[in-house]
């Protein structure tokens, strides 16, 4: 195997003798490990563009095996459940990809832990190098990248911990490439190739193939559902073949020949085009009359269609309002599982009562591209949205009712099950961002404060002005498949379960890294979507009830709470709504700026993500309704 030469760039006091460029031949497959910066730049396609276009005639291959929250003591891509069962341990992942080449970024997420841990940082980089650049691999180390939030600086050893790196780097007489405070992929470029960053036509296409390329090979290597494909779901019913359809697992193979069509195209300088989705399938059992026939509402209420899918409201996940009273609207009819190659084109609709007469007369697309966006909720001057791996803010700045700036504010939340992604998001009486996660993920999250994780269930706390982010309820410590979080009106927080009950929060508002289990209380159902009654348009006996959607029983059941010693109790009550149309799914409840109850309707024959097919045919994937539930006349003095 050849030698690999670089050129280093004088990056915050390291400087390093300069040599010749990095050369690549034909066969080299270089693999990028490190963390969240190193995920971005593979994401941003800038700095494989380069390296392929300066290596072209070597026609290399690239491979991101970075992850959010990787330091060099603790890599998901050998911790994550069922990893090591489905790709191997850290040797047999780089024999799959016949790496020869790795390049190592690692110092910043370290660096939280002061200048008294630099020979421990040190120690364990060392080993890593070694244990990665065996067989004789050839190793490059990156500087780690400048934090882009200016409080971190403050609080980190960044400089002495890229110092220790390139001291690494001298002592194994490997290539330590610099970055720079205003740009660091144009340094690496400089640094690896010996020139500056191309530009032009020829450049921007294979970046932008590189960034498709990207997209299918981490939806390989780090695949939505995971839990279902390789974990101790795959056995379950949504995942095994069905209806002439492949299993998941099936399904998931075809991705390689996918990325190597992706290849072909970025040597060729060319586009990759991206498959059409699957023709939407329908209930044949949609009929607005027959739904609203079947609902039995509580004594005193009235219950009427606020909008369905001639709004373009088909699959809809979660309903929020901005200060003006328009609503949001999260759909998505790419749930459970985006087509392999498809981009996916799930959308925020926002919908307008111009009129007062509680029915929906305008609908716009505020926001289109999303992929499965399980979590959302409505800020001063923002959508925040929970993708996957990714938490978002989508601004209309010009205010012509459309998103025209996507930003990704933290990355590295779990995807292992697509029904348990971040959901639920809720703003807190103290201006927090709540939200839940369920137990087939892992999250492990890069933040100004250090790497916040939350292991299986848990609900995440998020300050969005500090970005601090606190993992509640760590390993499992409450429900199992939270899905909904209010709060009373003295500030105490209740969280439901999908299939386990309903919990309290207010003991486990403090990060705890033990395994104490909450107790249960209430009884066990298909809990989706929770909000506490405060509005004067309803009773005084209802004021500080809390409404839930159950799925599975077709209804929006309804509870008080009382005291239970040191925790609390639930008397429930009458339901708000009984329905018998098996296609009424309330999986959102929540209180409008009016004072009406908006319900949330998935509209679905198929009742739960893991017993049915994920394929299954019966999935509706055209229809949904908003229900909108008031007061009749006359109820209040």
């Amino acid at each position: 195997m050849k030698e690999l030469r670089s050129i280093a760039v004088a990056f915050i006091g390291v400087a390093c003798a300069a040599a010749e460029p990095l050369e690549l031949q034909k066969g080299d497959v270089v693999a990028f490990v490190g963390g969240a910066d190193l995920v971005r730049m593979q994401d941003d396609g800038r700095l494989e563009a380069a390296l392929t276009l300066r290596f072209r005639e070597a026609n290399p291959q690239f491979r991101d095996l970075a992850w959010e929250g990787d330091t060099v003591y603790f890599q998901n891509a050998v911790r994550e459940r069922w990893r090591t069962e489905a790709f191997g341990g850290w040797s047999e992942q780089l024999r799959r990809i016949k790496a020869t080449v790795v390049i190592f970024q690692f110092g910043k997420m370290e660096s939280f832990e002061g200048v008294a841990k630099i020979a421990q940082f040190k120690e364990a980089y060392g080993k890593l190098i070694d244990d990665l650049a065996g067989e004789g691999r050839q190793a490059i180390l990156l500087a780690p990248s400048p934090f882009e939030w200016p409080a971190a600086r403050e609080r980190a050893a960044l400089n002495s911990y890229t110092k220790a790196v390139a001291s690494l780097a001298k002592s194994k007489k490997i290539p330590f490439i610099t970055g720079n405070q205003a740009d660091s992929v144009e340094a690496f470029i400089l640094g690896l190739t010996g020139k500056k960053e191309p530009n032009g036509p020829t450049y921007e296409q294979i970046r932008s193939t590189v960034r498709e390329k990207h997209r299918l090979w981490v939806e390989y290597w780090r695949p939505t559902n995971w839990k279902c494909i390789f974990g101790d779901d795959s056995k379950r019913i949504f995942s095994k073949a069905s209806h002439g359809r492949p299993s998941i697992q099936e399904e998931w193979a075809t991705y390689p020949a996918l990325i190597q069509a992706a290849e072909n195209a970025i040597q060729k300088g060319a586009p990759w085009n991206a498959p059409a989705p699957s023709a939407l399938t329908g209930s044949k059992e949609a009929n607005l009359k027959n739904e609203l026939a079947s609902f039995e509402v509580l004594e005193g209420f009235e219950v009427n269609l606020f909008a369905d899918e001639s709004k373009g409201i088909a699959n809809p996940l979660s309903v929020r309002w901005d200060a003006n009273g328009c609503m949001y609207v999260a759909c998505s009819d790419a749930y459970p599982q985006i087509e392999p190659g498809v981009q996916g084109n799930d959308k925020v609709i926002t919908l307008r009562d111009t009129d007062g007469d509680g029915r929906a007369d305008e609908s716009m697309v505020f926001a289109d591209g999303l992929r499965i966006p399980t979590g959302m909720e409505v800020g001063p001057d923002r959508v925040y949205i929970g993708q996957g791996t990714e938490l978002l803010t989508l601004r209309d700045t010009t205010g012509d009712g459309h998103a025209n700036e996507r930003r990704t504010l933290l990355t590295g939340f779990g995807n292992g099950d697509s029904h348990q992604t971040s959901n639920s998001f809720v703003w807190s009486p103290g201006g927090e961002l709540w939200w839940c996660q369920g137990d087939g993920i892992e999250s492990r999250v890069e933040t100004p404060f250090g790497v916040s994780s939350l292991f299986q269930a848990g609900v995440f706390r998020l300050r969005p002005n500090e970005l601090r982010l606190d993992g509640l309820l760590d390993d499992f410590m409450g429900p199992g498949n939270p899905w909904g979080i209010a709060f009373d009106d003295y500030g105490q927080s209740f969280v439901i379960d999908g299939a386990g009950g309903v919990s309290y929060l207010t003991p486990a508002s403090i990060p705890a890294k033990r395994r104490l289990r909450l107790p249960r209380i209430g009884k066990p159902g298909g809990y989706c979507g929770i909000d506490c009654l405060g509005a004067r348009t309803f009773p005084d006996e209802m004021q500080g009830e809390f409404l839930i959607g159950d799925y599975k029983k077709n209804q929006i059941s309804r509870f008080a709470t009382s005291d239970d010693g040191a925790g609390f109790k639930l008397d429930w009550k009458e339901p708000l709504l009984r329905s018998k149309h098996r296609n009424f799914r309330p999986i959102d409840v929540k209180v409008g700026p009016d004072g009406a109850i908006y319900v949330v309707d998935w509209y679905n024959p198929i009742t739960c993500h893991q017993d049915d097919f994920y394929r299954h045919p019966d999935r509706d994937k055209t229809h949904g309704r908003i229900w909108r539930i008031a007061p009749k006349k006359g109820i209040l003095p």
